[in-house]
């Protein structure tokens, strides 16, 4: 919060150097102790989180998601209410281990074996990603 202030004041300072603002403004507001000037941006950031947009709702609940999605979580090995950071690293994690190009020098079963995996793990991250709305 200290930060703030001093910025505040370095501004107010600014403009009672220039010529089209009224020092008077500037010279109270200097001269005001910190409470004063908490009460002020407590009441200027009250306002501005009403213009904005409500926060994303939370992931649902184990109960009310849908299987479809519970397999992308089993698939990936991601909990339920896992981040989408957390998501992300597990889906880059789990393609690193069965992207097909690792498996070129193979029996040709394995080799398909990791094409059929590196699928399932992009539909599963495809879900999540469709789910819970993110990129």
């Amino acid at each position: 919060m200290g930060q703030i202030f001093d910025r505040i004041k370095r501004i107010a300072k600014s403009y009672g150097t220039d010529a089209h603002h009224s020092s008077v403004w500037t010279e109270s507001m200097l001269s005001s102790d910190d409470d004063e000037l908490r009460a002020i941006i407590d009441e200027l950031s009250s306002g501005e989180k009403s213009n904005m947009p409500p926060p994303p709702p939370p992931p649902p609940r184990s109960s009310t998601i849908p299987p479809d999605v519970m397999r992308a979580h089993t698939t990936l090995n991601v909990p339920v209410g896992a981040t989408h950071a957390e998501m992300k690293k597990q889906y880059r994690s789990a393609i690193a281990q069965w992207h097909p190009d690792k498996f070129v020098n193979v029996a040709p079963e394995e080799h398909a074996r990791a094409q059929q995996r590196a699928r399932e793990i992009n539909a599963a991250y495809i879900t999540l990603k469709t789910h819970y709305r993110f990129s």
